[in-house]
């Protein structure tokens, strides 16, 4: 079985907006809604998890009937941190059915640009690691400096990649990782497949798309609206 995990329990606090970013309408709709229709109606998405605040809980029902595709629906609390989103979505998968061997997708409500082909890009490489993660080369020059004022050292920018989700990882070994955890070390995860990592899992990178950004500040949503608005999604 293929799952995939939407987390939605950002307050969107650093945008300064009333709503939450992912329930921004653009172009009449809800900046979810745009990821989980992608979801819910790619052929191989078996079920989907989505971690929402308990007061955004009926309007997340109501885009999800939107969608009309008929696939089972569960929904989490969100954690304290992203990461803890994540447990809890993996906690509510397995209450509902998920298998050692299934895989599990996990997006950010906030990226409103995923196309089908990432997640099946996804999907398939997982097939042979234990974790995935899409990335995009980083263009600019990278200096380390651990008082903001000094050069350390220049990285190699030809190493260097920018994470995206979404993320696809084997879902019992993924889910016995993060129960090892303490509370503490969940908070201080990053990036969902820091987990794998450290684990000493199979990790293994597949190109990204420029085009799936996060909307994590006024200019990225800004940006967001104009591509739709000129028709370039």
């Amino acid at each position: 079985m293929n799952i995939a995990i939407i987390l939605s329990g950002g307050t969107g606090t650093r945008m300064g907006l009333s709503t939450p970013k992912q329930y921004v309408e653009v172009n009449g709709k809800p900046v979810i809604q745009y990821c989980l229709d992608t979801i819910l109606s790619h052929n191989t998405v078996d079920c989907v998890v989505i971690a929402v605040a308990d007061e955004w809980v009926d309007y997340v029902r109501g885009c999800v009937a939107k969608s009309a595709s008929g696939k089972p629906v569960f929904y989490s609390q969100p954690g304290e941190t992203r990461q803890g989103s994540i447990v809890n979505a993996l906690k509510a998968a397995k209450e509902n059915g998920a298998a050692h061997d299934d895989i599990v997708l996990i997006h950010d409500a906030a990226r409103p640009l995923l196309t089908a082909q990432l997640i099946s890009d996804c999907f398939n490489a997982c097939q042979d690691a234990d974790a995935v993660l899409p990335v995009i080369p980083v263009k600019d020059t990278v200096y380390m400096s651990r008082d903001g004022k000094n050069i350390d050292s220049l990285l190699e920018r030809k190493t260097l990649w920018n994470g995206q989700a979404p993320e696809a990882f084997r879902f019992g070994t993924y889910y016995d990782a993060n129960m090892k955890l303490s509370a503490d070390e969940i908070n201080r995860i990053t990036g969902s497949t820091e987990v794998s990592y450290r684990a000493g899992l199979k990790c293994i990178l597949i190109p990204g798309d420029t085009n799936n950004f996060k909307i994590t500040t006024q200019e990225d949503l800004s940006n967001f609206e104009s591509m739709v608005r000129n028709e370039s999604i």
